[in-house]
């Protein structure tokens, strides 16, 4: 049974609010047991996919009930239920680990199964209507479990899993697996890390140039588990694996990386110390000498177990990580830093509820106009909400916000997806105070009076696209602070923001896309800077303050309208690009909402 509750109790902690909640939805199989969300996407429609495990009280051949089965719900963007698929493989546990979708909508699964013998690894098709497809299992020569941790999805629609099989000599090895769309087994490349000591994989990645790469843990011949990063071909020939210690020689791993082009990978996971257990960890790799370049490790304030959980590139290439932190008198806080390529810290940030209580970090999301949010979820005396933090490319956090359960607070967040119109799914479970268990939790957050990026920019002459960031909050009543950036613009060229009141489709316009609805108005003459005017490259920034503008700190002719909260505000950059079509470039539009 599927409820949905579209009203909801939401704490914002900021004065600013840039988001809201959309819709909330309780997922309860009827069974009368309880149902745990563990993974979500989100599909090119909008439609919201969550998978999660649902106990049987009445099934299991051992062990006895209850036993776990795979859960899979489709919503509307609009948070209406489409479609819940349940899926027993073994008439024993089953339990999902993460989720992918195709372009056509048809959803990927995977996961481990108990067989009655041992732990297999699932993978699971359901097409975009709900109807089951094939399910796939896999056991490796070895009595141990086999996983399927992560799925990713390649261009041609294939099916690309991650995780470990069994092996006889060697505990069990890292596992590579490819399936067409019908299920077949295209290519599987199995290995040992190096330690003849169990190997796994976390997280899986597809490289610019359609290489793969992924990273977990791999068995050190010291006898510990180390960080391992591993790089394949597209057709699933090991290149190149590395395996490297965090600093004590005890256990260490690797749960995610990232990838900013086709040689340069960050990882993020754990190093253990025997005084402060678990600590943060954060590395960068270059895959085409296969070297560490470096690597950056924190231990907060508390003697506690702490994870990185996640790391992203943002468009400027500084690598972001996020995590739960401990803080002195204040348990573990959701945690965030940012690092050069080089490795150098550029800022850390924590928030969390006060008290010493155990906030969580499950998810790091890039935006698409340079900001990154956090998302997890924070535990306060009164119960579990949802938490969602936007930073902006400085690294300063805009806004904060909880949302949480009506009645008593209860939703603990496990993971998190962002869609292409604005909009922020997180996926867990909530209490169901009916029978004293739990329910998959959906929760849909509006983010669209938060910056938003459309519209395609054009191209200049040096083959650079110029893209729109921002720094800080808009707002009708503020002298300065909210400055937008057209970044990869040619250097020592002027140029001129120019706004209006409304978006449009795409446009024809000087040899590129027009995405502001007319009237246009425009704002005053910039010059980009960058590289001296001898040397010819897309270093130039043209960087402007609306703030400072629509209070008539930058002259100019400001509309009205710049001053009143709540004003949708959509901007386009045109700069000269000598030898282009009328000699123009356009960036992409960058749409924000006049707060107070």
């Amino acid at each position: 049974m599927v409820r949905s509750i579209v009203a909801l109790a939401l704490l914002s902690l900021t004065t600013q609010a840039q988001s809201s909640l959309a819709w909330l939805a309780r997922h309860d199989s009827g069974l009368a047991q309880a149902d745990y969300g563990r993974a979500c996407t989100v599909d090119s429609a909008g439609n919201v996919i969550v998978v999660g495990k649902s106990y049987n009280p009445t099934f299991g051949s051992p062990p006895m009930p209850p036993t776990a089965d795979f859960e899979i719900v489709s919503y509307t963007a609009g948070g209406t239920p489409s479609w819940s698929v349940r899926r027993d493989a073994f008439g024993d546990d089953d339990t999902p680990l993460d989720v992918a979708c195709d372009a056509a909508g048809n959803v990927y699964v995977c996961g481990y199964s108990w067989s009655g013998t041992t732990i297999q690894w699932s993978v699971i098709k359901v097409s975009a209507a709900g109807g089951f497809q094939w399910i796939r299992h896999h056991a490796g020569a070895g009595t141990g479990p086999n996983f399927a941790r992560a799925v990713v999805l390649d261009g041609a629609g294939n099916v690309l899993v991650c995780g470990h099989e069994a092996s006889v000599a060697s505990g069990y090895d890292a596992l590579v697996r490819c399936y067409d769309p019908a299920g077949n087994v295209l290519w599987s490349t199995a290995f040992d890390g190096g330690g003849l000591g169990d190997d796994t994989l976390y997280s899986l990645a597809i490289l610019p140039g359609g290489e793969l790469a992924a990273c977990g843990q791999f068995g050190s011949t010291a006898g510990a588990l180390d960080a391992g990063v591993a790089r394949l071909t597209a057709g699933g020939t090991l290149l190149s694996k590395l395996a490297f210690d965090g600093g004590a020689n005890l256990t260490d791993g690797a749960a995610a990386l990232c990838a900013i082009d086709a040689q340069t990978v960050a990882l993020a996971g754990w190093t253990t110390t025997a005084t402060t257990g678990e600590d943060w960890l954060v590395a960068r790799v270059d895959l085409a000498t296969n070297t560490l370049a470096w690597k950056r490790t924190l231990a907060g304030a508390g003697a506690t177990n702490e994870r990185c959980r996640n790391v992203a590139f943002d468009a400027r290439g500084v690598l972001w990580s996020a995590g739960p932190l401990s803080v002195a008198g204040n348990g573990l806080d959701l945690g965030t830093r940012r690092h050069d390529l080089a490795g150098n810290l550029l800022s850390i940030d924590t928030w969390g509820t006060p008290g010493a209580f155990d906030d969580q970090v499950m998810k790091l999301l890039p935006g698409d106009a340079g900001q990154m949010y956090v998302a997890g979820y924070v535990v306060p005396a009164a119960g579990a909400s949802m938490a969602v933090l936007q930073y902006d490319e400085s690294g300063a956090r805009n806004w904060a916000a909880t949302f949480t359960t009506p009645g008593a607070p209860d939703a603990r967040i496990l993971d998190a997806a962002l869609s292409e119109t604005g909009f922020l799914c997180g996926i867990g479970q909530t209490a169901n105070g009916a029978i004293g268990g739990y329910d998959m939790l959906t929760l849909q957050v509006d983010l669209n009076s938060s910056p938003q990026a459309s519209c395609s920019p054009k191209l200049n002459t040096l083959g650079c696209a110029p893209v729109l960031t921002f720094v800080g909050n808009s707002s009708a009543t503020a002298a300065f602070g909210f400055t937008t950036h057209a970044r990869n613009v040619r250097n020592q060229k002027s140029g001129v923001y120019f706004y209006g009141l409304a978006s449009t489709a795409p446009l024809a316009f000087l040899g590129g896309s027009l995405c502001v609805a007319p009237p246009l108005r425009r704002a005053v003459v910039l010059t980009s800077g960058g590289s001296s005017a001898s040397l010819d490259d897309c270093t130039g920034v043209l960087s402007f303050d609306w703030n400072a503008f629509s209070h008539g700190l930058l002259g100019g002719s400001p509309d009205p309208s710049l001053t009143v909260s709540g004003t949708s505000i959509h901007a386009q950059v045109w700069s000269r690009d000598p030898g282009s079509t009328f000699n123009a470039s356009l960036s992409n539009t960058l749409s924000f909402v006049v707060l107070p």
